[in-house]
C-alpha cells in the first residue's frame, strides 16, 4: 500500500496538464528537499506498469489517479483521521461563509449551488489549499522510514509555502497566509497525533 502511495503520488506529479500535477510535483518536492524521498526519474508509462506489477489498479486518466490516492491514502490512514479532517473542512467552511452555512445542513452540493462567482472561487482555492495539504500529510505518514517530528513539521511548513504560491496570487497571500498557517498547524496536530503518539 505504501509503494501504491508513492507510485500514484509520482504519476500524478509527473502529468503534462498544467494547473494538475503542480500540487503534487510540490510534495514530492518537498519530501525531496528534506531528503525524505528521491522521486524516481520513471514517466508515467513506467509507473503504470509498477502499478500494474504491483497488483494495484491501472489508473488511465489523472482524475482517477487522484481518486484512488484518495481511496489508498484514507484506507492508509486511521479513521479518526478522516472524521477529524471532515469535522474541520465543515467548521472551516461554515466559519467563512456564514450567510451561507445553514445550506451545508442539506448538502454541500446545495450550498456550493448558492456560492457567488467570488465566494465560488474562494471555495475552490481554499478546498484545494486543504486537499493538497492533506494528501501531502498523509503521503508523508505512508513513507517507511519513521521520520522526526522536526522533519514531519518542516516538510508541513515547505509544502504549504509551495501551495500558498501555487494557488493564490501575492495580495491574496499576504491576506491569508497567518489563517492558513494556522490551519496547516491543525492539520500537523492531528496527523502527528498518529505518527508519534
Amino acid at each position: 500500500m505504501k509503494k501504491e502511495i508513492i507510485y500514484l503520488s509520482e504519476y500524478l506529479a509527473k502529468s503534462q496538464t498544467k494547473g494538475e500535477f503542480e500540487p503534487y510535483a510540490a510534495i514530492l518536492q518537498a519530501l525531496n528537499t528534506l531528503e525524505i524521498y528521491t522521486p524516481s526519474k520513471y514517466d508515467q508509462v513506467k509507473i503504470q506498469a509498477l502499478l500494474k506489477h504491483g497488483g494495484w489498479s491501472v489508473p488511465s486518466s489523472f482524475e482517477e489517479a487522484v481518486l484512488q490516492l484518495d481511496k489508498v491514502l484514507e484506507s492508509f490512514l486511521p479513521s479518526e483521521i478522516s472524521t477529524l479532517k471532515k469535522s474541520i473542512f465543515h467548521t472551516l467552511i461554515a466559519s467563512n461563509f456564514p450567510q451561507k452555512k445553514g445550506f451545508l445542513e442539506h448538502s454541500y452540493a446545495l450550498f456550493i449551488s448558492q456560492l457567488e462567482p467570488v465566494e465560488k472561487t474562494i471555495f475552490d482555492n481554499l478546498t484545494s489549499y486543504v486537499l493538497h495539504i492533506n494528501r501531502g500529510l498523509g503521503v508523508f505518514c505512508s513513507l517507511e522510514d519513521m521520520q522526526s517530528p522536526e522533519n514531519f513539521v518542516a516538510f508541513g511548513n515547505a509544502l504549504h509555502v509551495k501551495l500558498l504560491e501555487l494557488i493564490y496570487n501575492d495580495e491574496e497571500r499576504s491576506l491569508l497566509s497567518d489563517g492558513l498557517k494556522e490551519l496547516l498547524g491543525v492539520y500537523l496536530g492531528i496527523y502527528g497525533k498518529y505518527l508519534y503518539m
